[in-house]
Protein backbone atom coordinates (compact mmCIF):
# COMPACT_ATOMS: atom_id res chain seq x y z
CA UNK A 1 0.00 0.00 0.00
CA UNK A 2 1.27 3.47 -0.80
CA UNK A 3 0.42 6.73 0.93
CA UNK A 4 -1.80 7.64 -2.01
CA UNK A 5 -3.98 4.65 -1.06
CA UNK A 6 -4.46 6.01 2.45
CA UNK A 7 -7.38 8.25 3.37
CA UNK A 8 -6.69 11.85 4.32
CA UNK A 9 -6.66 12.37 8.07
CA UNK A 10 -9.05 14.95 9.50
CA UNK A 11 -10.43 13.08 12.52
CA UNK A 12 -9.21 10.58 15.08
CA UNK A 13 -11.29 7.92 13.30
CA UNK A 14 -9.45 8.72 10.04
CA UNK A 15 -6.13 8.36 11.85
CA UNK A 16 -7.14 5.00 13.31
CA UNK A 17 -8.00 3.75 9.81
CA UNK A 18 -4.56 4.82 8.58
CA UNK A 19 -2.82 3.08 11.48
CA UNK A 20 -4.82 -0.09 10.76
CA UNK A 21 -3.73 0.02 7.11
CA UNK A 22 -0.10 0.50 8.11
CA UNK A 23 0.40 -1.95 10.99
CA UNK A 24 -2.20 -4.71 10.70
CA UNK A 25 -2.05 -7.57 11.18
CA UNK A 26 -1.09 -6.78 14.75
CA UNK A 27 1.86 -8.54 16.33
CA UNK A 28 5.12 -7.03 17.46
CA UNK A 29 8.54 -8.47 18.22
CA UNK A 30 9.59 -5.62 20.52
CA UNK A 31 8.42 -2.35 22.10
CA UNK A 32 8.19 0.19 19.26
CA UNK A 33 7.25 3.74 18.34
CA UNK A 34 5.76 4.48 14.94
CA UNK A 35 5.50 8.01 13.53
CA UNK A 36 3.83 9.33 10.39
CA UNK A 37 3.79 12.83 9.00
CA UNK A 38 0.60 14.49 7.82
CA UNK A 39 0.70 17.59 5.68
CA UNK A 40 -1.50 20.59 6.44
CA UNK A 41 -4.30 19.07 4.32
CA UNK A 42 -4.22 15.75 6.18
CA UNK A 43 -2.40 13.78 3.49
CA UNK A 44 -0.07 11.08 4.81
CA UNK A 45 3.59 11.50 3.86
CA UNK A 46 4.95 8.42 2.04
CA UNK A 47 7.40 7.33 4.75
CA UNK A 48 6.93 5.93 8.24
CA UNK A 49 9.41 6.14 11.12
CA UNK A 50 9.72 2.99 13.20
CA UNK A 51 11.87 2.94 16.33
CA UNK A 52 12.27 -0.65 17.51
CA UNK A 53 13.63 -2.28 20.66
CA UNK A 54 12.56 0.53 22.99
CA UNK A 55 13.52 -0.03 26.65
CA UNK A 56 10.98 -1.14 29.27
CA UNK A 57 10.80 2.34 30.81
CA UNK A 58 10.62 5.58 28.82
CA UNK A 59 14.01 6.99 27.83
CA UNK A 60 13.67 10.77 28.00
CA UNK A 61 16.77 11.55 25.94
CA UNK A 62 15.79 9.08 23.22
CA UNK A 63 12.33 10.67 23.03
CA UNK A 64 13.76 14.20 22.87
CA UNK A 65 16.14 13.16 20.08
CA UNK A 66 13.27 11.52 18.19
CA UNK A 67 11.04 14.58 18.62
CA UNK A 68 13.80 16.93 17.45
CA UNK A 69 14.38 14.79 14.36
CA UNK A 70 10.66 14.63 13.59
CA UNK A 71 10.32 18.40 14.09
CA UNK A 72 13.22 19.01 11.72
CA UNK A 73 11.67 16.81 9.02
CA UNK A 74 8.30 18.46 9.54
CA UNK A 75 9.81 21.96 9.30
CA UNK A 76 11.46 21.05 6.02
CA UNK A 77 8.48 19.26 4.45
CA UNK A 78 5.50 21.23 5.79
CA UNK A 79 5.84 23.43 8.90
CA UNK A 80 2.04 23.51 9.17
CA UNK A 81 1.80 19.71 9.08
CA UNK A 82 1.77 17.38 12.06
CA UNK A 83 3.14 14.09 13.33
CA UNK A 84 0.97 11.20 14.52
CA UNK A 85 2.52 8.65 16.87
CA UNK A 86 1.75 5.11 17.97
CA UNK A 87 3.21 3.07 20.84
CA UNK A 88 3.26 -0.71 20.24
CA UNK A 89 4.48 -3.71 22.18
CA UNK A 90 4.29 -7.50 22.11
CA UNK A 91 1.59 -8.78 24.48
CA UNK A 92 -2.01 -9.84 24.77
CA UNK A 93 -2.23 -8.53 28.34
CA UNK A 94 -3.92 -5.18 27.66
CA UNK A 95 -2.75 -1.77 28.82
CA UNK A 96 -0.18 -1.85 31.62
CA UNK A 97 1.26 0.84 33.88
CA UNK A 98 4.42 0.87 31.73
CA UNK A 99 2.28 1.66 28.67
CA UNK A 100 0.75 4.65 30.45
CA UNK A 101 4.27 5.84 31.37
CA UNK A 102 5.34 5.59 27.72
CA UNK A 103 2.18 7.29 26.46
CA UNK A 104 2.59 10.16 28.92
CA UNK A 105 6.27 10.58 28.01
CA UNK A 106 5.63 10.46 24.25
CA UNK A 107 2.68 12.85 24.56
CA UNK A 108 4.72 15.32 26.64
CA UNK A 109 7.70 15.37 24.28
CA UNK A 110 5.38 15.65 21.28
CA UNK A 111 3.70 18.69 22.80
CA UNK A 112 7.03 20.25 23.83
CA UNK A 113 8.23 20.05 20.22
CA UNK A 114 4.90 21.16 18.68
CA UNK A 115 4.47 18.00 16.65
CA UNK A 116 0.69 18.31 16.52
CA UNK A 117 -2.36 17.57 18.58
CA UNK A 118 -3.17 14.03 17.43
CA UNK A 119 -3.92 11.65 20.29
CA UNK A 120 -1.42 8.85 20.67
CA UNK A 121 -2.54 5.40 19.60
CA UNK A 122 -1.35 2.18 21.21
CA UNK A 123 -1.25 -1.34 19.87
CA UNK A 124 -0.41 -4.75 21.18
CA UNK A 125 -0.71 -8.16 19.58
CA UNK A 126 -4.51 -8.04 19.66
CA UNK A 127 -5.81 -4.46 20.06
CA UNK A 128 -5.22 -1.06 18.46
CA UNK A 129 -6.76 1.88 20.33
CA UNK A 130 -6.53 5.60 20.88
CA UNK A 131 -5.39 6.76 24.31
CA UNK A 132 -7.87 9.25 25.71
CA UNK A 133 -7.14 11.99 28.25
CA UNK A 134 -9.02 9.85 30.79
CA UNK A 135 -6.57 6.99 30.17
CA UNK A 136 -3.68 9.32 30.88
CA UNK A 137 -5.29 10.78 33.99
CA UNK A 138 -5.86 7.36 35.54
Amino acid sequence: MTSTDLPDVHTTADLERVWRHLIEPLGFGSRQIFAIMLDRDGRVHPSIVNVTDCPAAPDGQMLVNLARSLRSVLDEADPDGSIALLWARPTHAGTRASDIQWVRAITAVSAAHSLGAWPLHTADDSVLRVMSPDDLAA
